[in-house]
């Protein structure tokens, strides 16, 4: 009986911690300025595409990528030897933005595949490589949805890393990006009934953060963030893709991007929603839990004493 109880007492803990740090991640939502949210139109991407001169507005595109104004964007398709990119015509804001997009990304291998897609927001644009379709020794920020290990690995594949290029350090691609990777969470948005989306926010000398939709009626997942980063002035967005023995389909489907106003973003405290960091085990729990249960076991022998004595005093007047 007492085992069960204190497996109670360590629940009632939990959701009292629980319960006790949801004010601190509600508000750092509600520090959000809806009113002062500036869309960037020049980075929207959507159906159909091309305008009526059909040309694409404000971005180029280039390698394999195909413009399927009923569907989506190809970056490549599922053959191999593959590559293409779709780039900005403009430089993102410096300070502050939030850029998210829809993509889906499979094909018909079953067990080899690959080799992934790019996002990239750097100095440099339309320059196709081998880092999944984009120049190497890139200057800026790179995320990859990487689909084909290289290397062996301590977990699976697929995944999406964060990576800072300075211009002068290559990508570690065989290895994975071991050498590079300051973020990343394992993902599996391979091969999916529908559409994933992606949000990626920076703010200038404070953070990256990645988060994740799987599917429409999936929760995000905060991926990573990376902290302490200051991104190249006048840097360039950009969509790019490779396949190369295996492939598959790259497709970007929508792309949305927002800043802040000027004189909202200087008293503008964000805070990405990363997760809680996991509970204590009851074996390792905190002065306070171990207080908590052995109050709570008091409490039960006080409760039995009196039970008892109750009992005795009731035993007695029969007799």
């Amino acid at each position: 009986m007492f085992g069960s109880l204190a497996k109670v007492a360590n629940r009632a803990l939990v959701a009292l911690m629980l319960l006790a740090s949801t004010p601190s991640i509600a508000a750092a939502k509600g520090d959000s300025i809806e009113a002062d949210v500036h869309r960037l139109r020049a980075f929207t991407l959507e159906l159909p595409y091309i305008d009526e001169g059909f040309q694409m507005r404000n971005y180029d595109y280039g390698g394999d990528a195909i413009v399927n104004t009923m569907e989506r964007i190809r970056l490549t398709p599922d053959l191999p030897s593959r590559m293409g990119y779709v780039w900005s015509t403009a430089t993102l804001p410096g300070d502050y933005w939030k850029v998210d997009f829809e993509f889906k990304i499979g094909g018909k291998g079953g067990y080899l595949y690959g080799d992934g897609m790019g996002f990239f927001v750097t100095k440099e644009r339309g320059m196709p490589g081998p880092v999944f379709g984009n120049k190497d020794y890139f200057n800026g920020l790179g995320v990859f949805f990487d689909t084909y290990p290289n290397g062996k690995h301590d977990f699976s594949v697929p995944f999406v890393m964060g990576m800072l290029g300075d211009g002068k350090t290559p990508y570690d691609g065989a290895h994975d990006g071991d050498a590079n990777r300051l973020g990343m969470c394992e993902a599996y948005f391979r091969n999916l009934k529908q559409n994933s989306k992606a949000s990626i926010t920076y703010l200038k000398g404070s953070f990256v953060n990645v988060q994740l939709q799987l599917q429409p009626k999936d929760k995000w997942i905060n991926c990573f963030t990376i902290t302490n980063v200051t991104l190249p002035e006048n840097s360039y967005l950009g969509f790019t893709a490779l396949t190369g023995d295996i492939s598959d389909n790259h497709d970007i489907i929508d792309v949305r991007a927002e800043t802040l106003r000027p004189e909202a973003l200087k008293n503008y405290n964000y805070m990405p929603n990363i997760p809680m960091p996991p509970m204590p085990k009851a074996a390792t729990g905190s002065y306070f839990g171990t207080l908590f249960k052995l109050l709570l076991v008091a409490g039960v022998c006080g409760g039995l004493f009196v039970a008892y004595k109750k009992y005795s005093a009731e035993s007695a007047r029969r007799f």
